[in-house]
């Protein structure tokens, strides 16, 4: 650019001081409410396998931190602020999988008018980035009072958001230490154990075969559904103490505490293990492993 085409620099008066100072000041706002969203985006919604857990975590904060406000705004309102959708896990996992899912429950009028706020944030922002020249036109000629007054105006807005944004990011910093503390806790170690030997293939067969064709009291035999598992998977019973550290079936049935279990005596004087789901749980199952046709328990 030549001298001749260069811009002159305005001479400084306290107005237009003033109005660099306020752009300043909303920019900084800006990049704050850009700081808020990256965290709320980081910890919103994100699922792995436990060994690989901490790498992909750090490439999922990686990508949202390259992302624009425009971006993460439109993110925040469809996987922050709409219902919580139904997570779908991989077809085949074969380790433990771990994750976290953040969502500010709000009813549908409340969540348009956040999302037509955040659409308006980014607006004005990006108005002073790119639009604001002819403002500070006006405040170089002697106008300064229309660009202050704008600016603001933004930023009455933006910290308003601001604070909205902190608020929510506050309470997903308090849900995540409450339950950082919980998963560290005995207690913690112990429903993650049982969230494990629940979601077991072993346990998810158990749970069909009690409800495939129970007796007409409701009670299915331990026996039988040993025999079928034993047929259609019977690397499932191999090892029960190592990968559970119970002894047997029994033991692993009692352990879920989703079922109930009975003894009865047989006709020729022994005892046999009966079980069935307790009333107060309901099991929802795949269909693969549902045992059919001639692995069909009979009613006894």
């Amino acid at each position: 650019m030549s001298d001749s085409t260069a811009p002159m620099a305005p001479a400084r008066t306290p107005a237009t001081d003033e109005v660099l100072r306020r752009i300043g000041r909303n920019l900084v706002i800006y990049q704050q409410v850009e700081q808020v969203l990256k965290v709320l985006m980081t910890h919103a919604r994100f699922h792995a396998p436990v060994s690989k857990f901490a790498e992909r975590f750090d490439r999922h904060a990686a990508l949202i931190d390259r992302r624009s406000m425009g971006d993460l705004a439109g993110r925040l309102v469809d996987e922050v602020l709409q219902p919580a959708s139904d997570e779908t896990a991989p077809d085949a996992i074969e380790e433990a999988w771990f994750g976290f899912r953040f969502s500010v429950e709000t009813d549908a009028q409340t969540a348009a008018r956040h999302a037509a706020e955040l659409k308006e944030l980014v607006d004005r922002r990006n108005e002073l980035v790119h639009h604001f020249l002819p403002r500070w036109q006006a405040a170089v000629a002697g106008d300064a009072e229309l660009a202050t007054t704008w600016l603001d105006v933004q930023r009455e807005a933006a910290v308003a958001m601001l604070e909205r944004l902190r608020g929510w990011a506050k309470t997903m910093e308090t849900a995540c230490k409450e339950q950082a503390a919980l998963l560290a806790s005995e207690e913690g170690q112990r429903q993650m154990e049982l969230l494990f030997l629940r979601s077991s293939r072993l346990v998810v067969m158990l749970g069909q075969v009690a409800m495939a064709t129970p007796r007409a009291d409701g009670w299915t035999l331990l026996s039988t559904a040993g025999h079928l598992i034993k047929r259609q998977a019977p690397d499932e019973l191999e090892d029960l103490r190592g990968r559970f550290g119970l002894p047997n079936l029994k033991a692993v049935l009692s352990a879920t505490e989703l079922f109930d279990l009975a003894e009865e005596q047989t006709p020729g004087g022994g005892v046999r293990t009966m079980f069935r789901i307790n009333p107060h749980w309901r099991l929802e199952t795949p269909q693969a492993d549902r045992p059919s046709g001639d692995d069909a328990p009979s009613r006894q």
